[in-house]
């Protein structure tokens, strides 16, 4: 973890965070409300983001707006530009559910094209607007946790589980919030990672993170290299490297809190890069040019 010797070893999965969330489900009874000048300033700024050819929408119309929305939200990762272009027009509904909607599909969208501080505003003015949208919270809570304010994400996802106790990632994340929030404490966020692991459904399989004294991983490391060696014949040539978190100062000028110092950040076109090292937070083990996982 950043600044200290203990370290998490996981087996490589999927980032709660990139999760697109509970799923949304409109509030009949969601108050009125009016995008402020800000917001509307905002807005029209991410429209220029859009280039011309991705303002169309190929796909048949839903029955209704908010199935739309549902739809984009649902495949945001893959075409954020276009869901981008589908929240905007909508953001001027007649109806309060549907501009919620369209805030929270934005703010995705807006999360995978790496424009983090956006996505957390358009997720603020969602989750303002109503306080009881699981989705609303967990886009805030994934913005805050991207820009390392750890601590209002944590507070934000406590809001989520109260509301979609069944939600692993929430639990993930908030396993994750625990750990940078309490990095010398080696059961942080134990309880929320075992509660996420727990839970079946459809949000993915998580990991119960194992935390150790650095030494103590990089022996373990070292010792899955031998064992390696011995069964294939070859040499990984030499020992490895066990590279921290990165700290927390640099999480706050835009470091990915799951990315190790020296891999990318957010890729080309937007969002950040699968990579092999993706888990929940673990420290791994490798040796230049070459790296392997270790679990």
């Amino acid at each position: 973890m950043p600044g200290d010797d203990v370290t998490s070893s996981v087996v490589p999965g999927p980032r709660p965070s990139h999760h697109s969330g509970p799923g949304y489900v409109a509030n009949p009874k969601a108050p009125d409300f009016e995008l402020d000048a800000p917001l509307r300033e905002a807005a029209a700024r991410w429209l220029n983001l859009v280039p011309a050819e991705h303002r169309h929408d190929a796909r048949e119309p839903a029955k209704d707006v908010l199935e739309t929305l549902r739809e984009h939200t649902r495949s945001c990762r893959d075409h954020p530009l276009g869901a981008l272009w589908v929240a905007h027009r909508h953001l001027g509904d007649p109806v309060p559910a549907v501009r919620i909607a369209s805030l929270v599909l934005a703010s995705e969208a807006l999360w995978w094209l790496g424009y983090f501080e956006d996505a957390r505003r358009a997720a603020q003015a969602a989750a303002d607007a109503d306080p009881t949208s699981a989705q609303a919270l967990w886009r805030l809570a994934v913005a805050l946790y991207r820009q390392g304010r750890f601590e209002e994400a944590a507070g934000r996802l406590d809001s989520l589980l109260k509301v979609a106790s069944r939600f692993a990632p929430a639990w993930a994340l908030r396993g994750q919030v625990k750990v940078w929030l309490e990095a010398d404490n080696p059961d942080a966020g134990r309880t929320d990672f075992a509660a996420a692991a727990a839970l079946t459904s459809d949000a993915g399989t998580w990991v119960v993170p194992y935390r150790m004294a650095g030494a103590d991983f990089q022996a373990k490391a070292e010792a899955e290299i031998r064992i390696h060696d011995s069964e294939t014949g070859g040499s990984s040539g030499g020992l490895v490297d066990v590279v921290l978190l990165p700290g927390k100062s640099r999480v706050e000028r835009g470091i990915d809190p799951d990315r190790r110092w020296h891999l990318e950040g957010p890729s080309t076109g937007g969002g950040d890069s699968d990579n092999l090292f993706g888990g929940l937070g673990g420290d791994f083990a490798g040796r230049r040019p070459r790296t392997a996982a270790v679990s």
